[in-house]
């Protein structure tokens, strides 16, 4: 009893020092904030623009150091914001996007008793060897190489004992934070962030569940030599370990590594650029985690090219039924330079704007198909214009008056990212647009 109440007391006074930390770095951004906009608004000096810039490094430098303190939820919502140019500014994006390779490991007592406990058996009872140090350590679990008793090698990840109870209690805590801010400030609503983390993350923590996406996407590959996903050990896996077959492979982005073992790069952005346009615009269901963490390449078994592995399911999307009718007319309307068909076509795909017309998004159409006139007669897309354009289009989508992007819009956009960055990464010379038609035009 006495050990019940001082673990629940430590429980307690750990979750009130994350309550306090979350306040504190919150309030003085917010403070800063306000300071910032009394001085543009009151004062207006010439370097107003380099003020803005330097409050929000600051800003997202003090995040990024409470993200890798407090772990958990707010280290992967710190990741998850670095990924949205849509609603932060690029000084954010440019410092949390660091944080998806700096996360601690938990010690080895800690994750051999946490496998123990899932799996009901001693873990020299079930694998012959087990890697004490992690081979690779994300927000919410780890992964360790070790081997069955059956002698396959094998990728057990684990998930953190407390962290479906602090990301439950970070959660309550973000929305009672957040919902007081947006009484204060009407204009400011940050619960919509709060609850896209509500939503993804209890889902990324049932392992169970991520086995179920991943054995779905490997059936769309099947009958692929180019594509692969790891074999799901089901018998030894639970909603907290997840014991997958072990693959070795060269991270996707490292291209000097992929020309030392003969693979090419352009095939390899081919392959993955498919991938995710057979899981997107013919299945309707695709991997939605899409970071170079999560890719791999070896050569294959023949010999005959490149083959990607696909790494962790715990994030998948399914689209709605009219998503494709509604790309497709988006698409359509791209090569008859219509701007307003465009506007109607986003409509359908899930926008919303506040007075339910299609003028704001006629805006955003018109810069889209100027990009497209840029490229359309080119073998490349040139990512510098890539990426001004992107900008472009968050500028507006920032503006009033859309209100709403839907989700799968978010995700899709973090693959375009993954796929335009991966280009630029391996130096290839692609057009996305064409690599993308034939599943538009062709799908089953």
């Amino acid at each position: 009893m006495a050990m019940d109440a001082l673990t629940t007391a430590f429980g307690l006074r750990e979750r009130a020092e994350r309550v306090r930390r979350i306040s504190v770095t919150f309030g003085k951004i917010y403070l800063g904030i306000k300071t910032t906009q009394w001085v543009a608004k009151y004062i207006d000096p010439p370097d107003m623009q380099r003020r803005w810039s330097r409050h929000h490094k600051e800003s997202a430098r003090a995040i990024y150091q409470t993200a890798v303190d407090l772990q958990g939820l707010i280290l992967k919502g710190c990741q998850f914001i670095g990924s949205r140019a849509d609603i932060v500014p690029s000084e954010y994006v440019d410092e949390l996007s660091k944080l998806q390779d700096r996360v601690p490991h938990r010690p080895y007592d800690v994750v051999r008793d946490c496998v123990e406990e899932e799996l009901g058996a001693q873990l020299h009872e079930i694998f012959s060897e087990f890697s004490k140090i992690p081979v690779a350590a994300a927000s919410l679990a780890q992964v360790h190489e070790a081997r069955l008793k059956t002698g396959e090698r094998v990728a057990v990840k684990v998930q953190y004992p407390e962290i479906a109870d602090t990301v439950n209690s970070d959660l309550a805590n973000l929305r009672a934070l957040f919902g007081a801010v947006g009484l204060i400030e009407q204009d400011l609503d940050l619960l919509p962030l709060v609850n896209e983390l509500g939503t993804h993350v209890p889902k990324e923590l049932d392992f169970l569940n991520e086995a179920k996406n991943a054995h779905r996407i490997a059936g769309f590959f099947k009958d692929s030599p180019n594509i692969t996903v790891p074999f799901i050990h089901e018998s030894y896996s639970t909603s907290k370990v997840l014991v997958m077959e072990f693959i070795d492979g060269i991270k996707i982005g490292d291209r000097e590594a992929l020309v030392a073992a003969g693979i090419d790069p352009a095939e390899v952005m081919q392959i993955t650029a498919s991938a995710y346009a057979e899981q997107i615009l013919r299945r309707g269901f695709f991997h939605a985690d899409p970071h170079p963490g999560n890719l791999l390449v070896r050569k294959r078994e023949d010999g005959q090219g490149a083959e990607i592995v696909f790494l962790d399911f715990g994030l998948a999307k399914e689209l709605p039924r009219s998503f494709r009718a509604g790309i497709t007319d988006f698409t359509t309307a791209i090569f008859k330079g219509d701007p307003a068909a465009m506007a109607e076509a986003l409509i359908g795909v899930g926008f919303e704007t506040r007075d339910g017309d299609s003028e704001s998004l006629l805006e955003i159409s018109k810069v889209v198909l100027e990009s497209a006139r840029e490229v359309r007669n080119t073998d490349a897309s040139n990512p510098t214009e890539v990426r001004r354009y992107g900008r472009k289009i968050v500028q507006l989508v920032r503006e009033d008056p859309i209100v709403q992007m839907p989700n799968h819009v978010y995700l899709l956009g973090r693959v375009l990212g993954l796929l335009s960055g991966l280009a630029k990464t391996l130096g290839v010379e692609t057009n996305l647009v064409r690599m993308m038609l034939p599943f538009l035009i062709g799908g089953k």
